[in-house]
């Protein structure tokens, strides 16, 4: 038996489903405009983004590496880029520090033990590294948190079943066509072929369907034997999701109601 690790290697970017966002980018920029306070100069979020000691060490780190240890950080919104599909965000540390009633800040540690009500402690925001990050990655204040944990939820669920259908059509292009595959009947081939060269204009690519015909049922042959073979063993091939089926309903008993075709060019 092959061992088998099954690790995510799509980003979570790529199956982000924009209906869950309230406003448009251009919108989320203009929210500084539209407060107009002076203090405000972009728009406050949190984004995730790799630690400062990653950053600093000047290395060049795959973004999609389980090393780095991701966190959310208080950030603030600059810019937005269309080509990109990314906001350029600003990482903002807060930073505490001691004034007193004029404002005089100090870093004397014997004033910092005095309990005097004169003094208030401030923290100070600190502008820091600039990163440009996809929308998923981004969590403006002015939206439902809750609302956003949903939209992370489905792109998560959303990527783990593309890659299972990934995986499960790979492995099943995989498996060799070798003659103890089972083929088409004759019979079925020169019916399949007289439907479709009733069709004008297929009579100059009669030998390229009949491959395609020949292939598609070799295919489908190795698919029935591929699915009864992973439910057989399911231990052996836990890391295969077999795709979902719509139940399909046969009537036992009565009769179908009878159906009207109009010729449209009558």
């Amino acid at each position: 038996t092959v061992s088998y690790c099954c690790n995510l290697f799509s980003s979570i970017w790529v199956f982000d489903n924009k209906e869950y966002d309230c406003r448009a980018p251009e919108d989320w920029l203009a929210l500084v405009n539209a407060e107009r306070s002076p203090d405000l100069n972009s728009v406050p979020a949190k984004a995730l983004l790799p630690p400062d000691d990653e950053i600093d060490s000047g290395k060049m780190l795959d973004p999609k590496s389980s090393s780095l240890g991701y966190r959310w950080h208080v950030v603030e919104v600059l810019d937005y880029s269309k080509d990109k599909c990314q906001y350029l965000v600003q990482k903002v540390h807060q930073n505490s520090k001691q004034t007193d009633e004029e404002g005089i800040h100090t870093l004397n540690e014997e004033h910092k033990e005095r309990k005097s009500p004169g003094w208030f402690l401030l923290n100070v925001l600190i502008a820091g590294t600039n990163f440009w990050v996809p929308r998923i990655r981004l969590m403006f204040t002015a939206e439902d948190p809750q609302v956003f944990v949903e939209r992370i939820q489905f792109a998560l669920r959303l990527r783990e079943n593309t890659e299972a259908l990934l995986l499960y059509h790979l492995s099943m292009d995989c498996m060799p066509l070798c003659s103890k595959t089972p083929s088409i009947d004759t019979q079925s081939l020169q019916r399949i072929k007289r439907f479709a060269l009733s069709t004008p204009g297929l009579e100059t690519c009669t030998e390229c369907l009949e491959k395609e015909v020949k292939l598609d049922y070799e295919c489908t042959m190795n698919r029935m034997l591929f699915d009864k073979l992973v439910m057989s063993h399911p231990q052996e091939f836990s890391h295969i999701t077999l795709p979902h089926k719509d139940p399909e309903y046969v009537l036992q008993e009565g009769k179908t109601d009878s159906f009207v075709y109009i010729c449209l060019s009558q």
